[in-house]
């Protein structure tokens, strides 16, 4: 289930992990799939037709959402 967020970090200031949804955008924190945040998939702005998959733990989409 994707959550609305108001603002994620730029793309470019997040490590691969991040990118890929393996870690949270905002904390870093290591994510699975029984506790991930999915925040809905982005498009990459510094490559054309490139997507992002950001998700968070959940205490960070609970104080962001």
């Amino acid at each position: 289930m994707a959550t609305t967020v108001q603002e994620l970090p730029q793309p470019t200031a997040l490590s691969d992990k991040q990118l890929r949804g393996a870690a949270c955008v905002w904390c870093g924190e290591h994510l699975n799939t029984a506790i991930a945040v999915d925040l809905g998939a982005r498009p990459d702005p510094a490559y054309s037709g490139v997507r992002w998959y950001p998700r968070a733990c959940p205490a960070c989409a609970a104080g962001r959402s």
